[in-house]
């Protein structure tokens, strides 16, 4: 005679039995895991995606000085950060030699015009039509209302000095400088 636990272990043949499925401890703590590391994951990029134009210009600004100033440094010549197009173009490029100061040797003709004769920039940003400037000033001399200017960054990790206000409409203005003794750019709110 089979014993009672034996008998509700295996079922008659023949007969179908049901079982209530659920999930264990363990595959519901492995799937909150993956979906923690997916959502992540996930954050950084949503954020870069609603990062506000003006924010998004003062990094693209940053970057090309700090490109600008470790390409000279690397390289052992000078380069310049031109901004062209009523600043909405940065460019770093090589600077012309023999030439000093902002206003000389800088084309306003960007390397996207077809008339553009020379090496194309190591580094381009553009930025949006929001994005307006209040001042650029390059060795105390402002270049608001020029088609192009240029900072220059030196072999001994000097630059121009320079200072520029951004403004978009929805946030307060951003003061971008260079320290001219070490070429270093920061950012801040301008009031």
């Amino acid at each position: 005679m089979k014993s009672r636990k034996a008998a509700k272990a295996c079922p008659p043949s023949g007969v179908v039995t049901t079982r209530d499925h659920a999930f264990t401890l363990v595959e519901l703590l492995v799937a909150v895991a993956i979906g923690l590391i997916i959502l992540g994951l996930a954050v950084p990029a949503l954020r870069e995606a609603r990062r506000p134009p003006i924010t998004q210009a003062t990094k693209d600004f940053l970057e090309a000085c700090q490109h600008a100033r470790a390409r000279a440094i690397m390289e052992g010549r000078t380069v310049q950060l031109a901004i062209r197009g009523a600043g909405r173009e940065l460019a770093v490029e090589e600077a012309p030699d023999g030439i000093l100061g902002a206003a000389n040797g800088v084309s306003s003709i960007s390397h996207k015009d077809a008339s553009y004769q020379g090496p194309a920039p190591s580094f381009y940003r553009q930025f949006p039509e929001e994005i307006l400037y209040e001042s650029i000033d390059v060795n105390t001399v402002s270049f608001l209302q020029s088609d192009a200017t240029a900072v220059r960054f030196y072999p001994n990790g000097t630059s121009d000095q320079f200072a520029a206000v951004i403004t978009w409409s929805r946030t307060e203005p951003r003061l971008i400088t260079i320290d001219m003794m070490t070429g270093l750019a920061e950012a801040k709110a301008a009031r």
